[in-house]
């Protein structure tokens, strides 16, 4: 039983540390962006597999001490999967709407020209 315990935090070690290596990676990604768009991008891909390995790696090893308290971090990480999501596409929209400058040469609005031109395409089939 004490290899499985010892085994099971080995593992949770290797989840922690995977995390670790998302939340770095993101952070190098932030850094380096030039625009707050593709910075919350970054941060938003990068954290949440990184909150997701770290939280699964904190959730195996409480699992081996008192697993009734590693029900609370499994919420925790269910909660997690859906609100860094939509907290990084609030973020993006609050700065849309507050027309936060773009990058210059960034490629803007191609799905509102492709709205544009699929109403154009439904008047014309009216027409017919």
């Amino acid at each position: 039983m004490i290899y499985i315990t010892v085994m099971v935090q080995i593992l949770a070690g290797i989840f922690i540390i995977g995390g670790v290596f998302f939340f770095v990676a993101a952070t190098v990604g932030i850094i380096r962006m030039p625009d707050p768009y593709n910075r919350a991008h970054t941060a938003g891909k990068g954290d949440s597999p990184g909150f997701l390995l770290s939280l699964t790696g904190v959730w195996l090893y409480w699992l081996t001490i008192n697993p009734i308290e590693s029900l609370k971090i499994l919420m925790i990480i269910i909660f997690m999967l859906f609100a860094n999501p939509i907290a990084v596409h609030a973020i993006l929209r609050f700065c849309y709407k507050t027309k936060v400058p773009w990058m210059e040469g960034t490629t803007l609005h191609l799905l509102k020209q492709e709205r544009l031109e699929g109403t154009e395409a439904q008047r014309k089939m009216k027409n017919l």
